[in-house]
């Protein structure tokens, strides 16, 4: 039903009534209290899945002679992924989640360039988004999920621009 339809007895979608009761009427409803989830970035555990994530990437990298303290040896190699990808019909040709791993391979190698490089360390990642396998600076808070930097990305064919947005990080953050 669209957002101002009505329903057959004439009322709308947006009429006050909370189980049954109608305006004028008190009612007790329960407040979603729930102040455990962050409304900013915090820091867990490296969680073992997301640890097995890592480290899987990290050798299938290490096995294709990925230098992970080279930017511009990280984007040849998504680069190539990216372009093999399209070559292949990309997300039209794909089956859903097909992409995932070629997204987790590249977030992880930005991954563990930042985290030599920078103040930045392995965490499990939690937010008001999710839980997921990323970056912290515990100095400033900072969370960074590797794999959102890429997959918008790859999915929409972009080659070219690790160097460059991986390098502008690196910058921002000091050792």
């Amino acid at each position: 039903m669209g957002l101002f339809s009505r329903s057959k007895d004439g009322r709308t979608e947006d009429d006050p009534t909370i189980g049954g009761a109608n305006e004028g009427e008190s009612v007790e409803v329960e407040v979603d209290d729930d102040w455990s989830r962050p409304l900013g970035p915090r820091e867990l555990p490296l969680r073992t899945d997301h640890r097995a994530l890592r480290d899987g990437c990290l050798a299938d990298l290490a096995a294709a002679g990925i230098d992970l303290d080279d930017l511009a040896a990280i984007g040849a190699g998504y680069n190539a992924d990216c372009a093999a990808w399209g070559a292949h019909g990309g997300l039209r040709a794909s089956k859903p989640g097909e992409q995932d791993p070629i997204v987790a391979r590249w977030g992880v190698a930005i991954g563990e360039h930042l985290a030599r490089s920078t103040d930045l360390h392995w965490a499990t990642v939690e937010d008001p988004f999710g839980t997921d396998l990323g970056l912290f600076a515990e100095s400033d808070y900072f969370a960074l999920v590797p794999t959102n930097l890429v997959s918008g990305r790859f999915l929409n064919g972009e080659i070219g621009w690790v160097p460059g947005v991986v390098g502008h990080l690196v910058e921002l953050r000091n050792r």
